[in-house]
């Protein structure tokens, strides 16, 4: 449902008549996912024009376009014409932001952007009216349709996940939705192929405190580049990592080692929420009593027997950190059997893939019994195996993969799933 304050806020950046944006139910970017009576922002990207998706949007039911005025196409369907559509987008949720009364709390982070994001709302929503963006709607598109299409005015909190692949992308996010609480979770290679290094992309993520709303910061202190990261602070804030949080009194152990989550970097993603928690005006006893129900999102260390055979499904993307602790976090096999991974490439490294990627090979020489690797990008890794004697499967297409999966596992096997999105590795629990 469209934010109540959006209709108003797009009718007085635009000529369109309030009479009709009142009507709307949403905003939609995809043509796939228009409902009946949503808003279409036409957006020209780099594999598709919405433009070219106009008639589609009017046959499902949209009650008006907007598109660029360049556009002279004809369409059963009421047109907003302006200079850029996208920048409408960010604008309308900037101005529903700007007359929101709810505190913002933004995360950033090379990985655990998503989960940390959902430990928040999971402790806070007791407590106060919360809304937060759906699964990882955290880009220069994701974000604006999130205020838009699920916040609804009256909450206390918004929590926003906010992600980038170039400099500046999260400078540009929080001048949408300057954040009163900020948080770095790490900062690793991670879209490092837009990058120059780890400093850059410190710095880039360290724009997520560069607004003078963002009264207190929280961040990872075993983030690359911590204390450069901390000199760019003008707020105040509080670190964490390692299982404790510095707090002004000095360093404290919450004693969350009881948490029902797999992986010791959970634990760190659940005190970056818990200090948020904190800041809103949580009791510790209050954010201990929320976090025995606490859940991991999908894809991220699930289990799933099937067999006898233990699935850890961590698919759902892929960066030198997070294979690191998906790996460090496998549970020990049953009656003697073995530890299996199973690896897709880590992609939109550039210049750093081929040393990742060995990095890789080489931390799982020591961990890993047997080692499946899906994609080209995965070459150092076969290297590493090959150059300390140990065996391992390369494979270029996933069914073939799947297929000696199936004839190698035994019952008690524990096997780890985990690649970037693009490599297909998270279908392979279906197809398994």
């Amino acid at each position: 449902m469209l934010n109540r304050m959006a209709a108003g806020a797009l009718a007085s950046l635009t000529d369109c008549l309030p009479e009709l944006l009142a009507m709307a139910n949403g905003v939609a970017v995809d043509s796939r996912l228009l409902k009946k009576g949503d808003i279409f922002f036409a957006l020209d990207g780099e594999k598709v024009d919405g433009h070219d998706y106009l008639e589609e949007v009017a046959r499902k039911g949209a009650i008006a376009a907007v598109v660029s005025e360049t556009y002279f196409g004809q369409v059963d369907l009421p047109l907003i014409r302006v200079d850029d559509p996208l920048k409408l987008l960010q604008d309308v949720a900037r101005t529903v932001v700007q007359f929101s009364k709810a505190k913002i709390v933004a995360v950033t982070g090379s990985v655990g952007k998503t989960t940390t994001k959902d430990f928040i709302a999971h402790l806070i929503s007791e407590k106060y009216l919360t809304a937060s963006s759906p699964g990882n709607s955290n880009s220069q598109i994701g974000l604006p349709l999130a205020i838009l299409n699920h916040t609804h005015g009256d909450e206390e909190v918004i929590i926003l996940e906010m992600g980038m692949t170039h400099g500046g992308q999260i400078a540009n996010l929080v001048n949408i939705a300057p954040p009163d609480i900020a948080v770095i979770t790490a900062v690793g290679l991670v879209h490092a192929c837009n990058f120059d290094g780890i400093e850059q992309i410190a710095e880039s993520k360290a724009e997520i405190f560069s607004n003078p709303r963002t009264r207190f910061g929280i961040i990872n202190r075993s983030s690359s580049c911590f204390n450069k990261i901390v000199e760019k602070m003008s707020c105040p804030y509080h670190s964490y990592g390692d299982g404790v949080i510095d707090l002004e009194n000095g360093i404290k152990n919450l004693q969350f080692d009881k948490l029902p989550l797999l992986g010791k970097h959970n634990l760190d993603n659940f005190l970056a929420a818990a200090l948020v928690a904190k800041q809103l005006g949580m009791e510790w006893s209050e954010i201990a009593e929320r976090a025995k129900t606490i859940t991991l999102p999908q894809k991220r260390l699930q289990k799933v027997e099937k067999n006898g055979v233990l699935y850890i499904d961590d698919s759902y993307n892929a960066a030198p950190l997070s294979i690191k602790a998906a790996i460090d976090a496998m549970p020990e096999p049953l009656f003697g059997n073995r530890k299996i991974a199973v690896l897709g490439s880590m992609l939109e490294l550039g210049k750093f893939s081929d040393a990742c990627h060995h990095e890789i090979g080489e931390y799982a020489l020591g961990q890993i019994d047997l080692l499946f690797c899906l994609g080209n990008e995965c070459l150092p890794i076969q290297n590493c195996w090959n150059n300390a004697g140990r065996q391992m499967k390369m494979f270029l297409d996933r069914s073939e993969l799947v297929q000696e999966l199936k004839k190698i596992v035994m019952s008690g096997d524990v096997v780890l799933l985990k690649g970037s999105l693009a490599s297909g590795v998270w279908k392979i629990i279906e197809e398994i």
